[in-house]
């Protein structure tokens, strides 16, 4: 990685810092650019805005949650297995990860004017995207009965609560991952 990328990726982890502890409208560039050590000048030259850092934030984030649809609707419960064992693999080993999980849930609670971002959150949509794999899962007969929605809603909502508390606390253990399917896998029965 050249300097330039790795001056980028650093305004990046930073700003990523700012946005989720004082909000769009609490963050500065100003302050990014003080706890980077770098000038506003350099900023700009990688950054033209608060805005644009933001978007590209939003756009790695967004980026992270989409998923295979034709892979996940062949294999509901192995590719959802997967992703949950990625996601913890990567909430254990990278903490820019799990800060994204919680920058990414703000900015979709946030009013910020950027028109871009509404677009991404949108497409990046976890219930969207998870709610007919689930289904799927139900015809085959692999997950519980009941709504779907619901469902995706619980599954995703323990791995964002997961996410919350490991980058408030990087120490926290995580649970086994299937204890999450659990939540809406059907149990075999054994003849």
């Amino acid at each position: 990685m050249n300097k330039g990328q790795e001056r980028k990726n650093q305004l990046l982890r930073v700003a990523l810092d700012e946005f989720i502890t004082k909000g769009f409208y609490g963050t500065s560039t100003r302050e990014i650019c003080r706890k980077t050590g770098i000038s506003s000048g350099l900023f700009f030259h990688y950054f033209p805005n608060k805005e644009s850092i933001y978007l590209e934030l939003v756009k790695i984030g967004a980026e992270e949650m989409h998923i295979e649809k034709a892979a996940a609707m062949q294999a509901p419960k192995e590719y959802l297995l997967q992703i949950l064992q990625n996601i913890f693999e990567q909430l254990e080993s990278n903490p820019f990860f799990g800060k994204m999980f919680v920058f990414i849930d703000q900015a979709q609670h946030s009013h910020v004017g950027i028109d871009e971002v509404y677009i991404l959150l949108e497409k990046a949509d976890i219930a969207a995207q998870w709610i007919p794999v689930i289904r799927k899962g139900q015809e085959l007969g692999l997950f519980h009965a009941g709504n779907a929605h619901a469902m995706c809603i619980a599954l995703f909502g323990a791995i964002q609560g997961i996410a919350q508390e490991k980058v408030r606390r990087p120490q926290t253990p995580l649970p086994d991952v299937s204890w999450l399917m659990k939540l809406i896998e059907r149990e075999s029965i054994s003849c």
